[in-house]
């Protein structure tokens, strides 16, 4: 995942160059400095020189490995301001231990940054950067749906409702009046959903934590690597701690499947 990372920032493949290498502000000045002095002096020669030099850095300027870097470099960091501010906005809408949590995990990724720093060829530590960022972004998914599911689970415990449903089927075997059979079966059939959709949570919310206890000790397990000595390549390894964790999306479909059941259940 993590030379995915970067993916935002190469999409567009060698155009964005090109693109970049037209809109840079030397380039812009000195095009708006030739059309100047065209006026100012009556004459096209001016511009003419101005065209022809632009014309000249376009086709030469985008293939200049320094100024490939400095635009990767450029939009990197502005992919990465963009990045910050969403995980800010988002963080409003966590509860006070789940931010908590979310920003003890970001201190141990600017920790383990500080120490790869000095470690890390400038091309690996852009990669594990990015890589981090996915990281926590995916701390931040599992964060919400754990929410979600929080929401979702009654606060009264399945053994209660077992009770409940047992009485109902003893009721149920007892009457002998159709009308009040349908009643209570129906009623019972609602009991029983409830009880799996509530057991399936439970169950959802365990693995939840399960994986946010994962992306922590991942950090301590990428901090122990990177005190190897002979270790150079960090972000190959923070994508297979993802890779092994798992994004937050298929929990979300499984949570959306609990519930989508419901009506099927109610109709048998």
């Amino acid at each position: 995942m993590a030379d995915a990372q970067l993916s935002p920032l190469s999409a567009l493949g060698p155009a964005r160059y090109l693109k970049h290498a037209f809109e840079d502000q030397h380039n812009l000045v000195l095009l708006l400095g030739a059309s100047c002095f065209s006026v100012a002096f009556a004459s096209f020669l001016p511009l003419i020189v101005g065209v022809s030099a632009e014309l000249v850095w376009l086709s030469v300027g985008p293939r200049l490995p320094a100024f490939r870097e400095w635009v990767d470099r450029k939009l990197s960091t502005q992919y990465l301001a963009r990045s910050e501010a969403a995980i800010e906005g988002a963080l409003a809408e966590l509860s006070t231990a789940e931010v908590r949590r979310f920003r003890a995990l970001s201190r141990n990724v600017a920790l383990l940054l500080a120490n790869a720093e000095a470690r890390l060829p400038a091309h690996e530590l852009e990669l594990a950067v990015h890589g981090l960022l996915e990281l926590r972004r995916t701390f931040l998914d599992y964060s919400f749906l754990g929410q979600r599911v929080t929401a979702l689970a009654d606060q009264i415990p399945n053994s209660e409702r077992e009770l409940e449903a047992e009485r109902l089927q003893q009721t149920y075997g007892a009457e002998r009046e159709l009308t009040v059979r349908m009643t209570i079966r129906n009623a019972l059939t609602a009991l029983q959903r409830t009880i799996s959709q509530q057991t399936s949570l439970a169950s959802v919310n365990r693995t939840i934590e399960l994986r946010l206890e994962m992306l922590e000790g991942a950090l301590l397990y990428l901090t122990g690597r990177l005190a190897d000595p002979t270790f150079e390549q960090l972000a190959p390894e923070i994508d297979n701690a993802l890779r092994e964790i798992g994004p937050a999306e298929a929990l979300e479909l499984k949570v959306d499947e609990i519930f989508a059941q419901a009506p099927a259940s109610a109709g048998r």
